[in-house]
């Protein structure tokens, strides 16, 4: 049987071997607000710091600009 500390413990699962730092992070509050960052040893220590505000954490993918005019 587990222990009631070991439910409450939040973790993180990784879904895919690529590295993270392809990425943006961007974790949502309970009260709406969200900050968004480009690391995501960064991202897993505010996730840690603020675990119990924190509603969730998406990974977001750079945007790149299009380059143009440079023919077809």
């Amino acid at each position: 049987m587990a222990s009631q500390e070991t439910e409450d413990l939040k973790t993180f699962t990784t879904y895919c071997d690529k590295p993270y730092d392809r990425h943006h992070y961007k974790i949502n509050f309970k009260d709406g607000k969200s900050v968004t960052v480009d690391e995501y040893e960064l991202a897993r220590m505010l996730w840690y710091q603020s675990r119990d505000d924190v509603v969730s954490m998406d990974v977001v993918d750079y945007k790149t600009k299009k380059k143009g005019g440079e023919g077809f």
